[in-house]
């Protein structure tokens, strides 16, 4: 705009300047054409010329103008209609987000019918057929919903939503892991930032034993920040110890060290982790290692596979000598939390090696409260060792009734499995069976197929 009036003033200014030097340039101008002769005052000749230059610019404007207004009015057409289109694909949009499926539909034919786009309008008629059949309660809905997904995937800009498509579809239908997967990669190739597509693939790669390529994934979750750094934990330790142990039947004894390690690492409180680095390490102050990694983890878990490792590893002789050992570790520091649960441990341990009176004296330390059931039954062996049936029945019956103490728990569904395994037996969550309390449970975010496909409309669920 202000360019504009600039010029103006610029062509006001030198029109006013040639008037004013012809107005004071005396003169004639003469003109002979053919025999014929005219003499006129000079500033009155360059005037006519300018007049008559701006008449022809004016004629040649307005033949221009005719010329293109045809194209100026399809123009303004096609401006006007791209408008309703881009309207009406946001109307549909916002329809099906709020579950008005049908309208949304509705408005969706309208684009069909006005885009320009042919691809894309074929793309919605036949998403409008799809509609139309799954309200129609359709016998072959999932067919057709399939073959819709897979015509998504012949164009390059709606590919990954029908891979990801065909990949929930797949695991709603509890398809074999190996289709799921097939999908799932083929669709990462167009989004590999996908937090669904890649939590996807960590899960069902470690459901086949895929545990290098499930590792690739769960780094990939971790520095894209999509996933908990507690659940992170867990999950890498899991797989690092799955991974060791492949190595390990290899006979690759290095690398499912540094598997062990690194599982350690993310994990101190991994019992079968640290049990069986304990069993790797070799060399000068290996022993030492082992028996500070051991007395960290049961100092953290309270685990009786943990402390009897530990009694080896010490190489003592006598009963005594390992009892006292192992009280010792109780002045080492642990959590406040986990005191109870390590002198019930150790006094277990103790009544094992038969050292009944450093047993009954730990457990009578333990508040009533705090007693498992492990703690009844190590009480009731007291009492077997001294005859005393009755005590042994009472305590029999307290073990009964009492809390459970530490165990495999599921941290997802609570399921007692008594050995840890990678996916809970039960709810099928990954890295969620864990050495804990029962009372310590806590349901928390887990990975698991069922998970990771969205809660949706039944009457969507192919669609």
């Amino acid at each position: 705009m202000i360019f504009k009036i600039i010029k103006l003033i610029l062509f006001i200014l030198i029109i006013w300047y040639l008037s004013e030097f012809f107005a004071n340039s005396e003169g004639e101008t003469s003109i002979n054409w053919m025999g014929w002769g005219i003499q006129i005052p000079t500033d009155r000749f360059v005037l006519i010329l300018i007049l008559f230059s701006v008449v022809i610019i004016f004629i040649d404007r307005i033949w221009i103008a005719f010329l293109n207004f045809p194209k100026a009015a399809f123009r303004r057409f096609e401006v006007n209609n791209n408008k309703k289109v881009e309207q009406k694909l946001v109307k549909a949009f916002l329809l099906a987000s709020h579950g008005e499926f049908e309208s949304a539909a509705k408005e969706a034919s309208l684009v069909a019918k006005n885009t320009k786009d042919k691809n894309l309008g074929r793309l919605l008629s036949t998403h409008l057929d799809v509609f139309k059949n799954l309200n129609e309660n359709s016998t072959n809905r999932k067919e057709i919903s399939k073959n819709y997904f897979k015509q998504l995937t012949a164009e390059s800009s709606t590919a990954f939503v029908g891979h990801l498509a065909l990949m929930r579809q797949a695991i709603l239908d509890k398809k074999d892991i190996n289709e799921i997967l097939k999908e799932a990669e083929k669709a990462i190739k167009f989004e590999p930032k996908s937090k669904q597509i890649l939590e996807v693939l960590l899960f069902s790669y470690a459901k086949i034993g895929d545990v290098t390529k499930s590792l690739i994934y769960l780094n990939r979750l971790k520095n894209m920040k999509f996933i908990n750094h507690k659940i992170y934990q867990n999950i890498a330790s899991d797989l690092n110890y799955v991974c060791a142990l492949d190595y390990l039947e290899k006979g690759n004894i290095n690398t499912a060290k540094n598997h062990l390690k690194e599982a350690f690492k993310q994990k101190p409180n991994h019992v079968l982790v640290s049990i069986k680095l304990s069993n790797l390490l070799k060399g000068i102050g290996s022993k030492t290692k082992s028996i500070n990694q051991l007395e960290k983890t049961f100092l953290l878990t309270s685990n009786h596979d943990v402390l009897n490792e530990l009694s080896k590893k010490w190489d003592l002789k006598t009963s005594g000598s390992r009892v006292a050992k192992a009280i010792n570790l109780l002045s080492k520091k642990s959590s406040q939390d986990i005191k109870d649960d390590l002198k019930i441990a150790i006094a277990c341990f103790a009544v094992a090696e038969k050292i009944w009176g450093e047993a009954e004296k730990l457990l009578t330390e333990v508040p009533k409260s705090k007693l498992t059931n492990k703690a009844y039954q190590a009480f009731a062996d007291i009492a077997s060792s001294q005859n005393n049936p009755e005590i042994v029945k009472d305590n029999l019956e307290k073990a009964a009734n009492a809390t459970e103490g530490f165990n495999y728990f599921c941290s997802s569904c609570g399921n007692k499995n008594n050995r840890w395994e990678l996916h809970c037996p039960k709810c099928d969550n990954l890295s969620t069976i864990k050495w804990m309390k029962m009372n310590d449970i806590e349901m928390q975010d887990s990975i698991s197929l069922s998970n990771l496909v969205p809660k949706i409309d039944k009457n969507l669920i192919s669609y």
